[in-house]
């Protein structure tokens, strides 16, 4: 770990204990425009995805097939959180709920069906890329790896915060307190923000060492 590794952990401890505070100390209106998705917080994470996908557009070399496809996993990221997954159709095309829709016309759930497949064909083919690099060719131990997993982790936890207590609820009946889903909701979206810098951090330091996307 180089000092910038360690300057950039010590601000993202620095960042998730700042997140720790904001459930305490701002009143529940202002906690709720901060952390909503018209908020900061979603704004900034949308630009964290965007500029993740143009560092490695910009960083790597050769540009190959797992660049572009890890910079159009990263703009599908960038376009989810800006809502575009139900721009168009006024409910996200990501549920089963949209498909089971008799009233929605064939056509329409046949297009946004393919781009569902597509998303998740590509979302499985970065997590393999992945997986092989960090587990089967050793790169969790190298700068890049280390990175890339903390970021990859990441971005799994904020998904589980954002479902968890509904899951719960509707199929468990355990109700969640109050506080309990200040400090979800402020993870989640905090973290949102954080993960893509950490991915883009990754790409960077990569190509002068462990390379996994050329």
């Amino acid at each position: 770990m180089t000092s910038n590794d360690r300057r950039i952990a010590w601000l993202l401890i620095a960042y998730a204990l700042l997140l720790a505070l904001l459930p305490l100390v701002l009143n529940e209106a202002a906690f709720h425009r901060m952390f909503s998705e018209e908020g900061p917080f979603e704004r900034l994470s949308i630009a964290g995805w965007l500029g993740t996908a143009a560092v490695v557009l910009v960083r790597i070399r050769p540009l190959g097939a797992r660049a572009l496809a890890f910079a159009l996993l990263c703009l599908a990221f960038a376009a989810r959180e800006a809502d575009w997954h139900k721009l168009f159709t006024g409910e996200s095309f990501l549920k089963n709920s949209f498909y089971r829709d008799a009233a929605r016309p064939f056509e329409e759930k046949l297009i946004c069906g393919a781009i569902a497949i597509f998303l998740v064909v590509l979302l499985l083919y970065a997590g393999l890329v992945i997986a092989r690099f960090l587990f089967l060719q050793g790169g969790w131990r190298a700068r890049s790896g280390a990175w890339l997993m903390a970021g990859s982790t990441l971005v799994v936890i904020g998904k589980v915060m954002d479902r968890l207590p509904a899951v719960l609820s509707a199929d468990y009946g355990i109700e969640a307190g109050p506080l309990v889903l200040l400090y979800a909701a402020a993870f989640e979206e905090g973290l949102e923000m954080a993960h893509p810098l950490m991915l883009a951090w990754s790409v960077w330091i990569s190509q002068s060492g462990r390379r996994y996307l050329s």
